[in-house]
Protein backbone atom coordinates (compact mmCIF):
# COMPACT_ATOMS: atom_id res chain seq x y z
CA UNK A 1 0.00 0.00 0.00
CA UNK A 2 1.38 3.05 -1.08
CA UNK A 3 1.85 5.87 1.61
CA UNK A 4 2.50 9.06 -0.23
CA UNK A 5 -1.19 10.98 -1.56
CA UNK A 6 -1.74 12.92 -4.68
CA UNK A 7 -2.15 16.50 -3.83
CA UNK A 8 -6.03 17.26 -4.60
CA UNK A 9 -5.69 20.79 -5.38
CA UNK A 10 -3.13 21.29 -8.45
CA UNK A 11 -2.58 25.07 -6.87
CA UNK A 12 -0.83 22.66 -3.62
CA UNK A 13 1.76 21.89 -5.76
CA UNK A 14 4.87 23.94 -5.63
CA UNK A 15 5.69 23.48 -9.02
CA UNK A 16 4.25 27.29 -10.09
CA UNK A 17 4.86 29.53 -7.19
CA UNK A 18 3.70 32.74 -9.57
CA UNK A 19 0.26 30.49 -9.49
CA UNK A 20 0.56 30.13 -5.83
CA UNK A 21 1.06 33.76 -5.46
CA UNK A 22 -1.73 34.66 -7.52
CA UNK A 23 -4.37 32.69 -5.73
CA UNK A 24 -3.26 34.09 -2.50
CA UNK A 25 -3.64 37.42 -3.54
CA UNK A 26 -6.92 36.66 -4.73
CA UNK A 27 -7.77 35.18 -1.76
CA UNK A 28 -6.64 38.06 0.22
CA UNK A 29 -8.93 40.25 -1.87
CA UNK A 30 -11.40 38.04 -1.32
CA UNK A 31 -11.07 38.65 2.51
CA UNK A 32 -10.48 42.31 2.61
CA UNK A 33 -14.12 42.81 0.34
CA UNK A 34 -16.03 40.36 2.86
CA UNK A 35 -14.48 42.69 5.76
CA UNK A 36 -15.45 45.51 4.09
CA UNK A 37 -19.09 43.98 4.16
CA UNK A 38 -19.11 43.39 7.27
CA UNK A 39 -18.59 46.43 8.40
CA UNK A 40 -20.63 48.31 6.00
CA UNK A 41 -23.88 45.69 7.63
CA UNK A 42 -22.56 47.28 11.18
CA UNK A 43 -22.64 50.79 9.69
CA UNK A 44 -25.98 49.84 8.56
CA UNK A 45 -27.47 48.42 11.99
CA UNK A 46 -26.21 51.30 13.55
CA UNK A 47 -28.02 54.21 11.10
CA UNK A 48 -31.10 52.00 11.27
CA UNK A 49 -30.77 52.61 15.52
CA UNK A 50 -30.11 56.05 15.28
CA UNK A 51 -32.87 56.56 12.95
CA UNK A 52 -35.41 54.81 15.33
CA UNK A 53 -34.07 56.87 17.89
CA UNK A 54 -34.36 60.48 16.58
CA UNK A 55 -38.15 59.46 15.21
CA UNK A 56 -39.09 58.40 18.81
CA UNK A 57 -37.27 61.47 19.85
CA UNK A 58 -39.68 63.49 17.36
CA UNK A 59 -42.74 61.76 18.02
CA UNK A 60 -42.31 62.81 21.12
CA UNK A 61 -41.52 66.04 21.07
CA UNK A 62 -44.50 66.28 18.37
CA UNK A 63 -46.77 65.45 21.22
CA UNK A 64 -45.29 67.57 23.67
CA UNK A 65 -45.59 70.91 21.67
CA UNK A 66 -49.15 69.83 20.69
CA UNK A 67 -49.86 69.85 24.20
CA UNK A 68 -48.93 72.86 24.96
CA UNK A 69 -50.40 74.24 21.77
CA UNK A 70 -53.56 73.12 22.83
CA UNK A 71 -53.19 74.07 26.54
CA UNK A 72 -52.02 77.63 25.61
CA UNK A 73 -55.41 78.19 23.24
CA UNK A 74 -57.59 76.17 25.58
CA UNK A 75 -56.44 78.75 28.39
CA UNK A 76 -57.32 81.67 26.23
CA UNK A 77 -60.47 80.98 25.24
CA UNK A 78 -62.26 79.04 27.98
CA UNK A 79 -62.01 81.05 30.68
CA UNK A 80 -63.47 79.52 33.94
CA UNK A 81 -67.27 79.07 32.90
CA UNK A 82 -67.36 81.70 29.91
CA UNK A 83 -66.37 80.70 26.27
CA UNK A 84 -65.35 83.70 24.11
CA UNK A 85 -65.20 82.20 20.98
CA UNK A 86 -67.46 80.19 18.44
CA UNK A 87 -68.53 76.53 19.31
CA UNK A 88 -66.82 75.73 15.37
CA UNK A 89 -63.51 77.31 16.52
CA UNK A 90 -63.95 75.81 19.64
CA UNK A 91 -64.09 72.62 18.60
CA UNK A 92 -61.53 72.87 15.68
CA UNK A 93 -58.90 73.98 18.20
CA UNK A 94 -59.15 70.65 20.46
CA UNK A 95 -59.23 68.75 17.30
CA UNK A 96 -56.50 69.93 15.26
CA UNK A 97 -54.02 69.20 18.04
CA UNK A 98 -54.96 66.03 18.53
CA UNK A 99 -55.16 65.10 14.77
CA UNK A 100 -51.97 66.10 14.37
CA UNK A 101 -50.27 64.79 17.69
CA UNK A 102 -51.74 61.12 15.66
CA UNK A 103 -50.95 61.51 12.01
CA UNK A 104 -46.95 63.29 12.41
CA UNK A 105 -46.64 60.55 15.45
CA UNK A 106 -48.29 57.33 13.62
CA UNK A 107 -45.99 58.54 10.12
CA UNK A 108 -42.83 59.07 12.05
CA UNK A 109 -43.25 55.16 13.85
CA UNK A 110 -44.54 53.75 10.53
CA UNK A 111 -41.50 55.27 8.97
CA UNK A 112 -38.58 54.21 11.37
CA UNK A 113 -39.74 51.20 12.39
CA UNK A 114 -41.60 49.46 9.16
CA UNK A 115 -40.68 52.08 6.19
CA UNK A 116 -42.86 53.04 3.56
CA UNK A 117 -44.15 51.27 0.64
CA UNK A 118 -45.63 52.26 -2.49
CA UNK A 119 -48.99 50.53 -1.44
CA UNK A 120 -48.95 53.29 1.75
CA UNK A 121 -48.87 56.24 -0.50
CA UNK A 122 -52.44 54.58 -2.76
CA UNK A 123 -53.61 53.75 1.14
CA UNK A 124 -53.01 57.43 2.55
CA UNK A 125 -54.44 58.67 -0.78
CA UNK A 126 -57.69 56.76 -0.37
CA UNK A 127 -57.73 58.09 3.68
CA UNK A 128 -57.63 61.73 2.99
CA UNK A 129 -60.45 61.63 -0.13
CA UNK A 130 -62.51 59.74 2.45
CA UNK A 131 -61.89 61.78 5.53
CA UNK A 132 -62.41 64.64 2.92
CA UNK A 133 -66.14 63.38 1.80
CA UNK A 134 -67.24 62.95 5.16
CA UNK A 135 -66.18 66.80 6.00
CA UNK A 136 -68.28 67.82 2.75
CA UNK A 137 -70.96 65.78 3.92
CA UNK A 138 -71.23 63.48 0.86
Amino acid sequence: MPDKIPPVDPDLSQRDPTRDKRREELEFELLEAEAKLKQLAHREIGQRYVIKWVAVVSGVLVIIGMACALTHLVHKVFWGPFVFASPAFTVAMIVAPIASITTITVALFVGAFRRFEDKDLESFGNGVNAGASVFRGG
